[in-house]
Parts: structure tokens; C-alpha cells; sequence
């Protein structure tokens, strides 16, 4: 029996290690991280207490798995999917909150920061307007609390902007659109759980895009 027990210990323990060493938080040139050393030694810590199964390690790791293949900025001809990584970060922290304490609170903590450090991968080009926006908002869904309604209006917006370079309507319809949009990420910004710094971010996005204006001449000139 405690053979079998050690057996499953020792299983766990590679499992957290791997989590760390393959999650999205990592990349071969990375250098020495000590919050994510946090993170993966707080997870051994945790499975040697026995506040951590194998189950939750597993269920942590498939959703780290998802996060990893999430990207802040959009690929040319894909819609926009908030939605996907957001879920695996709720999943991730809903199992946490499953952990027994004291390792619990810790390994939340430790989520919250390694979350909070993470940087997006530097663009090739400088970002226009409209492709900061979308990185800044990715940044404050993934930082943030805000409900699946939210985020889906977040998703819905960003992509009824990209939505504008195709249409077919004309230049005040154009507006309206990008008016509407840039209203609802307002209100979502204003509402919703986000970090401070996050939300002013996204602001100052909406700004930057312009459409406060009459014409809706300048749709081009806004980086959409």
C-alpha cells in the first residue's frame, strides 16, 4: 500500500513539473523565472501534502494545454476567439479552488501573478490601432474576472470591428458600426471585473481608433 502510494506521489509530482516546463508560461529561450519556479515548486509542495490529486493536475494541465495555443494577436482570416481561453482559465481556476488548503490559496495566488507577468509575444510590425486594442483586451480578459456574457461581447465587438474592413456598406454605415462597437467594449470595460491598468488600457485604445467624429471619413486613417 504505501509502495502504491509513493508510486502515485512520485507520478504527481513529474506531473506538475511537466505542467510548468510545457504551459503556455514557457518557452525555450526563456530565461530563470521565479514566479513560475514559484508556481511549479508550490505545486510539488502541494501533491506531497495531498492537497492536489492527480485528477486536478491533469485537469490543470489540458487547460494550460488550450491557454498555450491562444494567441493576443489574431491571425490574418480568423475571428477572433476570446472565448476559448478564457474558459480554460475559469476551468483552471475552478479546480484550484477545489485544492485543499492551506495549498489552495497559494497555488491561486500563484496563478493570479504567473498570469499577471505573462507578456505577449513581440509583433514583427508595429501594432496599428485596431491590433492593440485586441491584444489589450485579450490581456484584461485573461487578468480579469468577467462574466462569459461579457467576454462574448467583448468577442462579438472585436470582431464586428475586423468586420468593417469587408463590408460592403458605405462610409457612414461603416461608422455607425465601428460607434456601436467601440460603445459596447466601453460599457464592458466599465462594468465588467478587470484590472485597473487593463481597463484603462482598453480605453485608451477606444480612443486612439477614433469614431468620435461625423463623417466617418477617416475609417482608413483609424488602423482598422
Amino acid at each position: 500500500m504505501k509502495s502504491k502510494r509513493k508510486a502515485i506521489i512520485f507520478s504527481a509530482i513529474l506531473m506538475a513539473t511537466s505542467i510548468i516546463s510545457s504551459s503556455a508560461f514557457v518557452k525555450a529561450q526563456d530565461e530563470p523565472n521565479p514566479v513560475k519556479e514559484k508556481f511549479q515548486d508550490d505545486l510539488k509542495a502541494a501533491v506531497m501534502n495531498e492537497s492536489i490529486t492527480v485528477a486536478q493536475l491533469k485537469e490543470i494541465k489540458e487547460n494550460l494545454a488550450i491557454l498555450k495555443e491562444a494567441k493576443s494577436e489574431r491571425q490574418p482570416g480568423a475571428a477572433v476567439d476570446l472565448m476559448t481561453p478564457y474558459s480554460a482559465v475559469t476551468k483552471i481556476r475552478a479546480t484550484m479552488a477545489t485544492v485543499k488548503e492551506p495549498d489552495r490559496t497559494t497555488l491561486r495566488q500563484d496563478f493570479q501573478l504567473v498570469m499577471a507577468t505573462k507578456q505577449p509575444e513581440p509583433s514583427a510590425e508595429p501594432d496599428t490601432p485596431g491590433k492593440k486594442l485586441g491584444k489589450d483586451i485579450f490581456a484584461a480578459v485573461m487578468h480579469g474576472e468577467p462574466t462569459p456574457p461579457q467576454v462574448q461581447q467583448l468577442q462579438d465587438s472585436l470582431n464586428s470591428l475586423e468586420s468593417i474592413k469587408t463590408s460592403g456598406g458605405g462610409m457612414l454605415e461603416k461608422f455607425r458600426a465601428m460607434k456601436t462597437a467601440k460603445s459596447q467594449i466601453e460599457e464592458t470595460m466599465n462594468t465588467g471585473s478587470f484590472r485597473p491598468e487593463d481597463k484603462q488600457a482598453v480605453l485608451d485604445d477606444l480612443n486612439n481608433l477614433g469614431g468620435k467624429g461625423g463623417g466617418g471619413g477617416g475609417l482608413r486613417r483609424q488602423g482598422l
